[in-house]
């Protein structure tokens, strides 16, 4: 009784979360079953891919379609590229042991984390630079017409969407997460592509079933739980819409940050358990 509570707690608290900063919430889901409820790394990150077969990101869809409409083309090239090579990502992950996969995926887990509070940071260090402030992607108005790109390291082009959406399929299959941890920040820090946009492409990303491939590879191997996955799914589902609501309407970076701290906690737990004596 308690463990099905447990999944429900789970789905709901990360299912508002991924809404609200448009991340999707995987890794949350893949640390509160292998490190809060016991589940083998391989067997936790194969019950999250059979949780993303569903339309668990469709709340948080509807809400944004004013932006995800605009975006079809680079949806359509993300959905392709992570749907085949999240496949090839699979086969790694169960070229390790689970110590090993969770050692790498507890490293994984601390560079993100460390990502988030950076950017925080480098933000408040901005803050008083008017300029800085005009051209940031929280406040820039949107574009009516198309994605609102505003300028990055990298143009916002299809060779571009077509290299990071393979990185991310790769990372998604290997570590069984969706594309949101990784496309969010990516497509905003190094495209300069507006938060809202960000958020709209990597939630409309994980609409489709694209974790198909890397599921079908765990289920071989016995790594998937499907009455946990149905469960958390569910709950998932049913929060994800009013955490984007919330979302749009506040400055996301400070909650990003806290996640990030967050991530950064857990994964010094996952690295420590297998490293210190």
């Amino acid at each position: 009784m308690w463990e099905w509570l447990a999944f429900v707690a789970l789905g709901a608290a990360v299912g508002f979360a991924g809404g609200y900063a448009g991340i999707g919430g995987a890794p949350f889901l893949v640390v509160g079953l292998a490190l809060l409820l016991g589940y083998d790394q391989h067997v936790a990150q194969g019950t999250v891919l059979a949780v993303m077969l569903g339309p668990m990101s469709l709340p948080a869809v509807i809400v944004m379609w004013d932006r995800v409409k605009l975006l079809k083309r680079e949806i359509f090239i993300g959905v392709a590229c992570y749907a085949i090579i999240s496949y090839f990502g699979a086969q790694i992950a169960y070229a390790m042991d689970a110590k090993q996969l969770q050692i790498l995926f507890g490293a994984f887990l601390f560079a993100l984390g460390l990502r988030y509070v950076l950017k925080y940071k480098s933000s408040i260090l901005n803050r008083n630079n008017p300029a800085d402030i005009e051209n940031t992607p929280i406040v820039a108005e949107l574009n009516p017409n198309g994605p609102t790109v505003l300028g990055g390291v990298l143009p916002f082009t299809i060779p571009i969407i077509v290299i990071l959406s393979c990185i991310k399929g790769a990372v998604g299959g290997m570590f069984g997460i969706g594309a949101g941890v990784l496309m969010v920040p990516a497509f905003i820090s190094l495209c300069g592509l507006h938060k809202d946009d960000a958020r709209a492409l990597s939630l409309a990303i994980l609409l489709p079933p694209v974790s198909i491939g890397a599921a079908l590879e765990y289920e071989a191997n016995d790594g998937i739980v499907w009455p946990t996955a149905l469960v958390i799914f569910v709950v998932y589902f049913a929060t994800n819409a009013i955490g984007a609501k919330l979302g749009r309407k506040h400055d996301t970076s400070q909650f990003l940050f806290w996640l990030g701290a967050l991530l950064s906690a857990i994964a010094a737990v996952l690295i420590g358990k297998h490293v210190l004596p």
